[in-house]
Parts: C-alpha cells; structure tokens; sequence
C-alpha cells in the first residue's frame, strides 16, 4: 500500500492528468504471472530423458571399448590383445571386497572393515533410540546442570595430589583480611 501511494503521489508532481490510470496500469503490469493449467493441477512438466542407443554388434563390441569417446567426432578407443595388458588387471575382484569371515585378521583391511560395520551397526541403533524433546530455553538448564554436575564429581575423577581439607585450611591461614 505504501508503494501505492508513493507512486501516486510522485505522479501528482509531475502534474500528468491520467497519473491515476497510469498508476493503476503500473499496480496491475506488477502482478505475478498466472500459472499453466498443468502447473495448477500439480503435475510439473520435466524434459524427458534421452535414451542413449546401445551398441549390439558384437564385432565392435570385441574390437573398441564402446562409449569412450566423449566427443562427437572420431571413434572409440581399440582395444589390444590380453598380451598387452598387465597380469594383474585379469584378477582384479569384480563383486568387491571378500565378506569378512574370509579375510585374514592379520590385515588391516580386516579391521577397517570391522570398524566400518561396528559404525554401522552403531549408527543403526542410534537411530532407533528414542530422540530426547527439549523445550524453549531448556539448553541452558541442561548445560548448567551438567557444569553442576562436573563439580560434584570433581574430587571423584580429578585428584590434585593434595588433600584439599589441608589445602582449604591453608587457605584461610594465609588470608589477609581487610
């Protein structure tokens, strides 16, 4: 509204005789655009997907590694006989790692993988555990109750290496008082 009348009044100074119609004009121009039939009904319209083809000639499937070239000119790379590849590349694992009943705990691999599935397992239960609700302003409370805390149990978790009675003592024999 306040635009509204800004705008009308600014119209006024420049004395033009159909500053209302030309307000009006500017108020309705500003309006949203309305919206498609399909976007009102709630459906979303979303290009569709292109479907690569995929190559079934088995000659070429044999000779190039299909899908390497990236570009639109040229050709796939062609592959060289098993000679030509390291020995290694033929026994690489292709269903993953082996299940960890099979592999050795010497290894670290193995207690990698322990500790992955320990984390796992921990996270899954966590995840059940019932969440605690906290009220507005509940936060402070608890971290003052647990600074309470923390001093109550001070002298059970922390030994200074003195008897604090004696320190204490100390204390009050040395205090000047003013």
């Amino acid at each position: 509204m306040a635009v509204c009348t800004l705008l009308f009044r600014s119209y006024n100074k420049l004395n033009c005789g159909n500053s209302w119609q030309t307000l009006q004009h500017l108020i309705t121009r500003s309006y949203a655009k309305k919206a498609s039939a399909a976007a009102a009904a709630g459906l979303s319209i979303q290009p569709k997907k292109k479907k690569l083809p995929v190559e079934t000639d088995p000659e070429k499937l044999v000779r190039f590694c299909c899908g390497s070239n990236i570009y639109k000119e040229g050709k796939d790379v062609e592959l060289g006989p098993d000679e030509a590849y390291p020995s290694w590349l033929w026994e690489l694992p292709l269903n993953g790692p082996p299940p960890q009943s099979e592999m050795d705990p010497e290894t670290p691999e193995y207690w990698e993988a322990l500790h992955r599935r320990a984390l796992l397992n921990q996270n899954r239960l966590l995840s059940k555990a019932p969440k605690v609700k906290l009220r507005i302003n509940e936060k402070d409370k608890l971290r003052k109750l647990k600074a309470l805390r923390f001093r109550a149990l001070a002298a059970y978790h922390y030994d200074p290496g003195v008897p604090l009675r004696e320190f204490e003592e100390q204390l009050k024999r040395n205090r000047l008082d003013w």
